[in-house]
């Protein structure tokens, strides 16, 4: 089956389940389903990993059902400007893909989770879990990954500069399925995660490498040109590269808050929620734009505390520059400060972080500099998701203190003091 014939089948599929929940309100003996969910930045790597894997497994276990999600709704989608330009590159319209808001609120408990690019997922779908698919650090703290049953298989590989590698090598370790299309896909989405291979940003490693040139192999078959070895293929990945660096950072057509939503992931207890934006530009940059505090406000909603990592990629170079910038929403803001400590002691890696060389007073914010570019989101998040854990811990600790009772001493305490 073709790529794209799967995909259009994969929509029927899930409206024939939802059909026949709805006239029967119970378990049916339909085939078993497979939810192959992306994480919820749906960035290239979570979206392609996503709709290639489920392909896969597909014409691998013919005998069930395996439905690739997008973990964003679907008006979002004109967000993911890179996802967009290299899907629309192999002719998949929006129309052919799921979205989370397809999906029921609540699933059916027969039903079978797969998670890619990330592994942790809500309370809720978590005891649906089977199988994890990522190349982010395991954050052991996190308290749904207790909620994941125990037969879950994970492959949690965080030396990968691409979850894209993960599926590669699992698309290539057989004969069959075959498709242009997600050689292609797959090709594309590990140029720009691991940075076009930049030594500098040593954002991959020799799997990434190698995965890259086995679909660049794939790609030469059943064509009658081939790389020429003067031109290089380095060439070609550059060209491509930019491409998707240029798409990704289009942010043309976008207001300043649908900016901030475009890469955007919530850090979430059980009492907070915590925002965490990822800009296609440096954050200084970003903040001195017009109404940039409006778009953050409207943004942030409710939260005590706005994060957002900025990253510029130099055209031509690819020399990669980062920021970090903590926003309070309503100041005072005590977890801004331990945000702050934890990300400059965080040594998984060390961050580098250093103030702006020019002060900003924007909105009574922190702005940092990140000088080691390696460290990525799935570095920092985990750092992040532990100081929220521990504040709420923290608050809930002080409400359950008993103040009201009182002491009496019937002499002055002695306080041991000269």
């Amino acid at each position: 089956m073709c790529f794209l014939r799967f995909l259009m089948q994969a929509r029927s599929t899930l409206g024939r389940y939802l059909q026949a929940e709805k006239a029967t309100g119970s378990e049916t003996n339909l085939r078993k389903l497979h939810i192959v969910l992306g994480n919820e930045s749906c960035d290239l790597d979570s979206a392609v990993s996503a709709l290639t894997l489920a392909f896969i497994y597909a014409q691998r276990q013919q005998e069930h059902d395996f439905l690739p999600v997008l973990n964003i709704p679907r008006i979002d989608y004109p967000l993911k400007t890179e996802v967009r330009h290299m899907l629309n590159k192999c002719e998949i319209d929006a129309q052919l893909l799921l979205f989370r808001d397809d999906l029921p609120e609540q699933l059916r408990s027969d039903i079978s989770v797969i998670l890619v690019d990330h592994h942790v997922s809500s309370t809720s779908l978590a005891p649906l879990v089977s199988e994890i698919l990522d190349h982010r650090p395991l954050d052991k703290q996190h308290p749904v990954l207790q909620l994941l049953p125990t037969h879950c298989v994970r492959h949690i590989e965080p030396e990968v500069g691409s979850c894209a590698t993960l599926v590669a090598e699992r698309y290539l370790a057989e004969e069959q399925p075959r498709s242009s299309c997600v050689s292609r896909l797959l090709h594309a989405t590990i140029v720009l995660d691991t940075i076009n291979f930049s030594p500098a940003a040593r954002r991959f490693c020799a799997r990434d490498l190698a995965m890259v040139e086995l679909l660049e192999q794939q790609q030469q078959q059943g064509t009658e040109t081939t790389v020429d070895e003067d031109e290089d293929v380095q060439l070609q990945r550059l060209q491509l590269f930019e491409e998707l660096v240029a798409a990704r950072a289009d942010i043309s057509q976008l207001s300043l808050a649908e900016v901030l939503r475009k890469d955007a992931k919530q850090l979430r207890t059980q009492r907070n929620n915590l925002p965490l934006a990822g800009l296609p530009m440096l954050v200084r940059d970003f903040i001195e734009l017009p109404d940039a505090e409006l778009a953050i406000r409207q943004f942030a909603g409710d939260s005590q505390l706005l994060i957002i990592l900025g990253m510029f990629v130099a055209p031509g170079t690819g020399q990669v520059q980062r920021d970090v910038a903590l926003i309070p929403l309503s100041p005072p803001c005590p977890l801004l400060e331990r945000v702050r400590r934890a990300l400059l002691d965080c040594q998984t890696p060390a961050l580098q972080l250093q103030p702006h060389a020019a002060d900003s007073s924007f909105m009574g914010g922190c702005f940092m500099r990140q000088l080691n570019v390696q460290a990525t989101r799935k570095h920092i998040l985990p750092v992040v998701q532990r100081v929220l854990t521990e504040w709420e811990a923290a608050e809930e600790a002080t409400q359950h203190c008993d103040c009201d009772d009182v002491y009496f001493f019937k002499e002055k305490p002695k306080l041991g003091l000269s």
